[in-house]
């Protein structure tokens, strides 16, 4: 018995099946874009971000592509907000006096290290509590002292390293307004708010938590979360990087790729459904985005 194309479509016009199915987004592809073609390619591929391409070697070419575009966006940091230094916020707060600020910035001056609120803690000026409540109005967020580390979906993680350069750990989700919460230990990085929106697809709100809080979360995560993260130290050029990508795209059958800059490292996840993802740290080259072709 044969099956004719007519027999295997869905019984809807065919403007709206044209207008639903994906069509590849390189330029180049080889395939052609018939609508035969799209229908059965249409549960194969790759996404990247809104862009789908019909099979490995055009994915890799996208992601090559989209690494050369978005290089020029990775220069374009976000400007730190100008914000009252904290020995004043802690003095206009009147938890401190104008004598024990100088003391502490001398020692600070002569240690050549260390935060001014951690100098001005070992004095025994102010405690810790008093600190993070500074730290907290100095950057206009609230304070997140949660003792038990609530559970998230593995998804609304990242990769370890990212919490090390950051300090900041996710603490809270509410799924029905898909709003994340995000512990940062001393400074709001809002450029690394904007990379976490663009991987997980939610709304970031930033915190400020005590140290304790900071470690229970890492230390939760660390022992709870099974993900897979895989970090290559070793400096590549976007060509060599969409290659990894491509290959490793191809081992795990990932339905959707997502790209984000984090300073001086690439922020790349790999999904399929059922909800397995991988993370790809990978070092930018010398010169931020300046990749090269080969």
């Amino acid at each position: 018995m044969s099956l004719s194309f007519r027999s295997v479509l869905p019984s809807s016009s065919p403007i709206t099946v044209m207008a639903t199915l994906p069509r590849c987004a390189n330029p180049l592809c080889p395939r052609p874009p018939t609508l035969w073609q799209r229908w059965w390619a249409r549960h194969e591929g790759t996404w990247l971000e809104e862009n789908w391409y019909c099979s490995p070697d055009c994915f890799q070419d996208g992601v090559g592509l989209h690494l050369e575009s978005a290089g020029a966006f990775k220069l374009r940091r976000t400007p730190k907000p100008s914000r009252l230094p904290l020995g004043l916020v802690l003095l206009s707060q009147g938890e401190i006096a104008a004598e024990q600020l100088r003391q502490a910035l001398e020692i600070q001056r002569s240690a050549g290290t260390g935060k001014i609120g951690q100098w001005l803690v070992k004095m025994g000026a102010v405690s810790e509590q008093q600190v993070i409540k500074a730290l907290a109005a100095q950057q206009g967020c609230p304070v997140f002292a949660l003792r038990e580390p609530q559970p998230l979906p593995a998804a609304i993680h990242w990769p370890a390293p990212l919490i090390e350069t950051y300090r900041a750990v996710p603490v809270f989700f509410n799924p029905p307004q898909s709003n994340l919460y995000v512990g940062f230990l001393e400074e709001v990085d809002h450029s690394f708010l904007c990379s976490v929106e663009q991987m997980l697809h939610c709304r970031t709100q930033p915190c400020i938590v005590p140290s304790f809080v900071y470690r229970l979360n890492m230390e939760w995560q660390a022992s709870t979360v099974a993900t897979e993260t895989v970090v290559i130290y070793q400096r590549q050029s976007s060509f060599e990087m969409a290659q990894t990508i491509g290959n490793y795209a191809q081992q795990v059958r990932a339905e959707r790729c997502a790209i984000a800059f984090c300073k001086d490292n690439l922020w790349i996840r790999l999904q399929r459904s059922g909800g397995f993802h991988v993370d790809f740290l990978f070092r930018l080259p010398a010169g931020g985005s300046q990749f090269g072709s080969h």
